[in-house]
């Protein structure tokens, strides 16, 4: 070890000030830039994992990860890396733990040891390590170390989990008492992630080792956070409300559950008085779901009348956004002329292979966007209907992927409108198209029943006559029973049982979720059936029409387009034989 490591490592061990291990870091970095020796690596490195790793791409199934990590060439890096750790760079933070007298460093040498050791190796590390391990962090809170008090949170609370990990109940007893010192410290009404910990870890954990009378003062003061937090803000009282509720609800204390969830759910309606009208509609539906995850369905109810009521602001506050592009001339010719080649019945068939959009390309596309734009994709999007009721949500890229698909993919739909809309009239164009021409290339598909025939070659011809509101009506109902008749020809069931002891028909969206109509079209039409016609996340047209949802101007030649496009899609359909 050089004299100037030796040195920098006397001070730090009688630091007795807050500190942390981003500063520790840096001083050691830049004491050793010059240093290649295993001492001035291994306390690099020491300093430089990051404690409760949660990044599941890139973890190493250990409670430290990498301190930073990149990607590069499609390729994640990381730093520190876990392969620089060895048998010898374990040993030296061995040493390390059982001579500095800094708590905050000793915990850190001893957390790596006891987590990294059996990954380097393939043995279980000495029991006496985590009881060290588990004990300087306890001295690290105790002594108010950290320079951030939700560090302090993050190591007690690793502290408990160790120490019952190891079911050492002497050390248990040591965090609880650390633990709720702790939050009596630093908690803060504004501040919700600084309090109410305690309760969720023990109360809500049920540990064993916490006494009666503890158990009654966190009870206490949640009971006591709950009621200051309601001046304070809706999520600081839910902080509090939720994990009271929740203990409520397993004690069996129906009463208490309503009553802490009622003083809830009354901070976000007493917020939403005044609040801009997209503001209090977020407000109103968050109370919504709390009610309903704790069963106050009247409570529920009332709210829901109040998003309705404010559901029109909502849509008259929103601002709308367009953008528009050039195509020469020649180049959609060229385009069209492709498209249309080589008779109608091929024609036909490459429209519907064409304008099903590829579902792995458009989650690619996502994912590209997110890096690309990661602000817009961290937050939860809300869509709602022509008068502001919300139908659906989309979480963050990194918990609602499938989601944000949709949302894109249905986008997509809107964007390929225009080349689908002039595909088929070039088509209608070219070929002079009938109504007895469209049908004869439908039918021969096997799925449409005779006696429903006449309805679909109606909607047909009302399609070809540009009476987009008897197409879309006709069209829809004939796509669902041609579905529904796949099914059953497939050998599939389409009835389930009802509460009235009878059977109903499968719904729609039952149906193209059927692993038999995958079988037969494929995942990627499947995938855009369901978007199209029965997800609420997409154009859900199926439902909007059936239930008299949709506005006017829905039943336009973009609309009818896709109808006419998903008919195409079925008509692909032929019986093989056995």
């Amino acid at each position: 070890m050089t004299e100037a490591l030796k040195e920098l490592l006397d001070e730090l061990d009688a630091l007795t000030e807050k500190q942390d291990e981003l500063s520790l870091s840096m001083r050691i970095a830049e004491t050793t830039k010059a240093d290649e020796s295993l001492e001035a690596a291994a306390e690099r490195m020491a300093f430089s994992f990051q404690e409760d790793y949660k990044h599941e791409g890139t973890s190493w199934g250990t409670y430290f990860g990498p301190g930073a990590i990149w990607e590069k060439d499609g390729q994640w890096c990381e730093s520190p890396s876990l392969s620089l750790v060895t048998e010898e760079v374990l040993d030296y933070w061995v040493a390390r733990a059982g001579t500095t007298g800094n708590p905050f460093m000793r915990a850190r040498y001893a957390g790596l040891v006891w987590d990294f050791t059996r990954k380097i190796t393939g043995e279980n590390p000495d029991y006496k390590i985590a009881i060290l391990y588990a004990e300087s962090l306890v001295d690290v809170c105790d002594s108010d170390l950290c320079t951030y008090p939700s560090n302090s949170i993050v190591k007690i609370t690793r502290a408990y989990r160790v120490a019952r990990s190891i079911n050492n109940t002497a050390v248990v007893a040591r965090c609880i008492n650390s633990a709720i010192h702790l939050e009596e410290r630093i908690g803060e009404d504004s501040k919700p992630g600084l309090w109410g910990f305690c309760f969720e870890l023990f109360v809500l954990g049920r540990e064993s080792e916490l006494s009666g009378e503890q158990k009654e003062k966190l009870i206490i003061n949640q009971e006591s956070r709950l009621t200051s937090t309601a001046k304070v803000s809706p999520w600081a009282c839910e902080s509090a409300g939720v994990p009271l509720a929740t203990y409520y609800r397993s004690a069996g204390q129906q009463e208490d559950v309503r009553r802490v969830i009622e003083q809830v759910g009354l901070t976000f309606e007493s917020a939403c008085e005044g609040a801009a009208a997209i503001q209090a509609s977020s407000w109103y539906q968050h109370a919504h779901s709390l009610y309903i995850n704790f069963n106050l369905s009247d409570k529920a109810e009332s709210v829901s009348k109040k998003i309705a009521e404010v559901g029109p602001d909502v849509i008259e506050s929103m601002e709308s956004f367009s953008h528009s592009m050039e195509i020469p001339q020649e180049e959609l010719e060229r385009y069209l002329e492709g498209m249309t080649e080589g008779g109608l019945d091929t024609t036909l068939k490459r429209i519907a292979a064409q304008f099903v959009p590829n579902k792995d390309m458009v989650e690619k596309q996502v994912l590209e966007l997110a890096r690309e734009f990661p602000i817009s994709y961290l937050f939860t999007k809300t869509l709602q209907d022509h008068k502001g009721r919300p139908v659906a949500t989309i979480g963050g890229i990194e918990d609602d992927l499938a989601g944000n698909t949709i949302h894109q993919y249905s986008k997509n739909l809107q964007l390929d409108s225009f080349f689908l809309r002039h595909s088929i009239i070039a088509a209608r164009t070219k070929y002079r198209i009938s109504v007895d021409e469209l049908s004869k290339f439908v039918f021969q598909s096997p799925i449409f029943e005779d006696f429903k025939k006449e309805l679909v070659r109606r909607g047909l011809a009302a399609f070809l006559e540009e009476d987009y509101v008897n197409a879309i009506h006709l069209l829809i109902p004939q796509i669902e029973a041609a579905i529904r008749n796949l099914v059953e020809l497939m050998g599939g069931v389409t009835l389930r049982k009802n509460r009235q002891g009878g059977l109903q028909l499968r719904t729609f969206d039952d149906l193209l979720r059927d692993e038999l109509i995958e079988l037969c079209f494929g995942a990627d039409t499947t995938f855009y059936l369901r978007i199209l016609l029965t997800d609420q996340r997409g154009w859900n047209l199926r439902n909007d029409v059936c239930h008299g949802i949709c506005l006017a101007d829905t039943f336009n030649y973009g609309t009818a387009d896709r109808v006419f496009h998903a008919l195409l899609c079925l008509a692909r359909v032929r019986q093989q034989s056995s």
